[in-house]
This record gives C-alpha cells, structure tokens and sequence, in this order.
C-alpha cells in the first residue's frame, strides 16, 4: 500500500482477526491507496523503480516481513521512488510440516529433590545465627 502521509510504499502481511467487522488496514490520509491486494501465502512482487538506472527488483514478501497485526503499518518497501508494482507467481504453498523425533531408549527421570517434610541428608553445619557454613 502507498501511504500518503509517508509518501512510501509498505507491504504488510496479516490474517483476517474478524471477518465480521471492517477495519482499516491503510490510513486515511487522501493519499493513501492499496496498490495490491494478494490472498497467496508465499507471494512474490516486481518492484519497477522510476530511475531507469535501478535494477527492477523482486521481493519474496514472505521473506521480506512476518504476519503482524492488522493495525500494524508494515514493512517499507524502497527508499527509492517506486513507478510500479506488479504481483508475480507466487511461491507454492508448502504446509508446515512437524518433525518427528525418534525415541532410542526410554528412561524415567525421578525427582530427587527432598520434599519439605523430608530432612536433608547433608552434613552442612548450621551456625549460631541460622546460616549454613560453606567451609
């Protein structure tokens, strides 16, 4: 999105918290605008510069900035002046895969800690003034 008041492009990423209730995700200043609008989980941007002596860049936007709060402004996008964006193919989606951890030789871990109740069996001396002596 362009915000107006920044004069910058942002990018920001964020899941819907209410799809009941509509929410500003841009400012309101009068130039302000959404450029893009991409539903993809893993999605890839063309950033044209308007200095023709820039190299056009592509931005993985999953990379670029973690999924935040919707109220959160974004991630800057260039300090540079920016003359378009185009959305490209994104990346397939990948579903988050858990590992799985091999157990060898099972062992049950007991507590050794005394319980209160308990008296310690360790040979510190207490001294007159309640304090255990170290040495």
């Amino acid at each position: 999105h362009y915000d107006g008041e920044k004069e910058r492009y942002f990018v920001k990423r964020f899941m819907i918290e209410n799809p009941n209730k509509e929410e500003l995700i841009i400012t309101e200043h009068a130039k302000s605008h959404l450029e893009i609008v991409a539903t993809d989980y893993r999605p890839i941007a063309e950033i044209i510069f308007s200095k023709r002596d820039i190299e056009n860049l592509t931005v993985n936007f999953e990379e670029f900035i973690a999924i935040k709060g919707i109220k959160a402004i974004g991630n800057q996008l260039s300090k540079e002046k920016i003359k378009q964006v185009n959305l490209l193919d994104p990346l397939p989606y990948e579903s988050p895969h858990e590992e799985e951890i091999e157990v060898i030789d099972e062992e049950e871990i007991v507590n050794e800690t005394p319980s209160k109740n308990e008296p310690e069996d360790d040979d510190s001396i207490t001294e007159e003034d309640g304090q255990t002596s170290l040495f």
